[in-house]
């Protein structure tokens, strides 16, 4: 979601279940605008994860769904059905969330508190929180989990942290705030990521992670980037702004950093898709189409990305942001913001079976318990 409107937004918080398990809070980091990130704290134990799942089978998922007007992460678990089991103080408005691809950790961007809260997913607890720029939004891990990458919306770098220790490493200067980041296993050194609060034009580019070299792609009006399922093309929505819609998509090609084509999806707002590294271990299986949250329905859109257009529709509560994978239930989760909702939906139906209350839900990420 863009700044722009953001305090314009009335946000109704809905009841959830008590929680069980809830770490203390740790003190926000000061604001450092302009400079490398520092780290402003140390978990008082050592930062050792529990042990992820080594096998591809799990008997429950665990969800963990960012509240993004306070300061808390809910943890839902599901196996029939998902129910809220505990809260993790964070810092102030935790925003988007991204897990690490081995599973070992989630981290949350701490929109308001120029911070990233680091959880252990297994122990349900977080155990470091790293001060970085101005406002962080999107967030996302090297594919061998040993980096995590930060977008900021008010500062011109982003940063890297380096996991397990948690300290900083030389930023990506790219001289730009950013607002959305995409990595790809098809191009494992491109780190895209969208321009915002800028007066620059080209608001798509990709940073080499190798040379250092920035591209542009010449585009305007970008919110999100994400690649297809094949990883043939790269996508973008546009605007970003509550309140302010767009139908308008692009579709990129990687290979030569350019624009192939404009569409629309014609009656629709969409926003986001499921996007390696930061929502979920677990994707739907090939050849379930592209599933895209929607403004205007509200709802999620089943795309079919060949073709460009939309093949379903499901409803769900107003401002949908972002969805996570359920393997275990064939389930789709989309978390609601102004109703404070997750809506539990059947994939092969694709209906809604289940809503979970989450006031003010944003960011979300699932991760299997053995």
């Amino acid at each position: 979601m863009r700044v722009g409107l953001l305090f314009a937004i009335v946000l109704t918080a809905s009841a959830c279940a008590a929680p069980v398990t809830q770490v203390a809070a740790i003190a926000d980091a000061a604001p450092t605008p302009s400079v490398a990130p520092v780290v402003v704290t140390a978990p008082a134990s050592p930062a050792a994860p529990s042990p992820a799942p080594a096998a591809p089978r799990y008997r429950a998922l665990r969800v963990f769904v960012a509240s993004d007007m306070g300061d808390t992460v809910y943890v839902l678990e599901g196996g029939a059905r998902f129910e809220v089991v505990g809260q993790i103080t964070v810092g102030k408005m935790p925003h988007n969330l991204a897990v690490s691809p081995d599973g070992r950790w989630v981290a949350v961007g701490n929109r308001m508190a120029n911070s990233v809260s680091i959880i252990d997913p297994y122990a349900m607890k977080e155990v470091a929180r790293v001060g970085v720029g101005r406002q962080p939004h999107d967030l996302t891990w090297s594919l061998d989990s040993t980096t995590l990458f930060v977008g900021h919306e008010r500062d011109t770098f982003i940063a890297r942290i380096e996991v397990g220790t948690w300290k900083p490493l030389p930023p990506l200067m790219v001289g730009v705030p950013q607002h959305d980041l995409a990595l790809s296993a098809t191009r494992p050194n491109e780190l895209y990521f969208t321009v915002t609060n800028s007066m620059e034009s080209d608001h798509l580019r990709v940073y080499d992670l190798k040379s250092g070299q920035i591209t542009k792609f010449k585009i305007q009006d970008v919110h999100d980037v994400f690649f297809v399922p094949d990883s043939s093309e790269i996508w973008t929505t546009s605007s970003g702004y509550v309140g302010v819609p767009s139908d308008r998509m692009i579709a990129n090609d990687p290979a030569s950093r350019s624009m192939k084509t404009e569409f629309h999806l014609v009656g629709h707002y969409p926003f986001h898709t499921m996007k390696p590294g930061r929502d979920g271990l677990f994707y739907p299986p090939a050849g379930t189409p592209m599933l895209l949250t929607d403004h205007l329905g509200p709802s999620l859109l089943w795309v079919d990305a060949k073709e460009r257009r939309i093949v379903g529709e499901t409803r769900v509560g107003p401002e949908p942001y972002h969805s996570s994978y359920d393997p275990l239930g064939d389930r789709v989760l989309v978390t609601s913001n102004k109703d404070g909702n997750i809506w539990v939906i059947d994939r092969t139906s694709r209906l809604v079976v289940q809503t979970v209350a989450v006031p003010a839900a944003h960011g979300i990420v699932a991760v299997g318990l053995p």
